[in-house]
């Protein structure tokens, strides 16, 4: 595919994100447009502004919404997956039935997705990725899996990593990859608040807290360990770590996480049902 458009429907805070990471790659084939589609002009000067890049478009209103479709190759689905339905209603005039179509959307299955275009990939990513250091999934359907698995996996690959997952998968990894930073952050707030408790400086607290999370992070990546084997190796006999692992333990952390992400995967499931 040379000189191809990409249209954004819904480009909220995922859809953002994704544009951001791919502004920041440099692959081939390159995208000669994006058109980044909003709901009211206001949104879309600040995304324009945002973006700042010769190859963005932006649009908003029913009529410049349905031109951007019209002339799309792609078209990522980075909307809210309530409105999903409502959307393709505004749009289906505007569809080819050739588009490739990236979602984003949580729960909304491939089948659900094939109204849009039988060349659906599903892609669940998160925030991070509009830094560079996020995580994807991706499943297809079997034409898009056939004719455009390599593009597809060149344009989410710049959100710091892409894999494939069968589908699925995909609910779990809405939960695990698209809700885990939110998990994430409300440990990092943890630790910053014990670290206050104990006479620490707010800053310096925060500081400290977000560079554990992410040296740590980056030591089980690079070392390929198991999380618990590198955990063993900081618990000195008798020593402050295994003392305060033991606290959070009583306190159930650990179940109470994977709780966590088993209730999220089963919301992720919920959202692409009828109502």
């Amino acid at each position: 595919m040379k000189d191809y458009t990409i249209t954004v429907v819904g480009c909220g805070v995922m859809g953002t994100a994704v544009t951001a990471a791919i502004l920041k790659a440099s692959f081939e084939p390159y995208p000669a447009k994006i058109i980044c589609c909003t709901n009211s002009e206001a949104s879309s000067v600040k995304l324009q502004a945002k973006l700042d890049n010769p190859i963005i478009e932006t649009s908003y209103g029913v009529e410049s919404n349905n031109k951007a479709v019209a002339n799309a190759d792609v078209i990522i689905l980075g909307c809210k997956p309530f409105l999903c339905e409502q959307i393709y209603e505004q749009i289906k005039g505007s569809l080819t039935g050739e588009q490739l179509i990236i979602s984003l959307l949580a729960g909304w299955t491939i089948e659900q997705l094939s109204i849009f275009s039988p060349h659906v990939a599903r892609v669940m990513t998160n925030t991070p990725a509009q830094f560079g250091c996020g995580m994807a999934a991706v499943s297809f359907s079997p034409s898009a899996e056939a004719q455009y698995e390599e593009l597809v996996m060149k344009l989410t690959d710049p959100v710091g990593l892409a894999i494939k997952l069968p589908e699925k998968n995909m609910d779990a990894a809405t939960s695990l990859i698209g809700s885990g930073p939110a998990f994430c952050l409300m440990f990092m707030e943890a630790l910053i608040d014990g670290g206050v408790r104990m006479g620490i400086p707010f800053a310096a607290a925060k500081e400290a807290a977000a560079k554990v999370m992410e040296g740590t992070a980056k030591m089980v990546l690079e070392t390929g360990e198991h999380p618990a084997v590198l955990r063993s190796k900081v618990c000195t006999p008798g020593g402050t770590t295994i003392g305060g692992l033991m606290k959070m333990e009583d306190a159930g952390i650990r179940s109470g996480i994977a709780r966590g992400v088993e209730e999220a995967a089963n919301i992720a499931t919920s959202l692409g049902k009828k109502k």
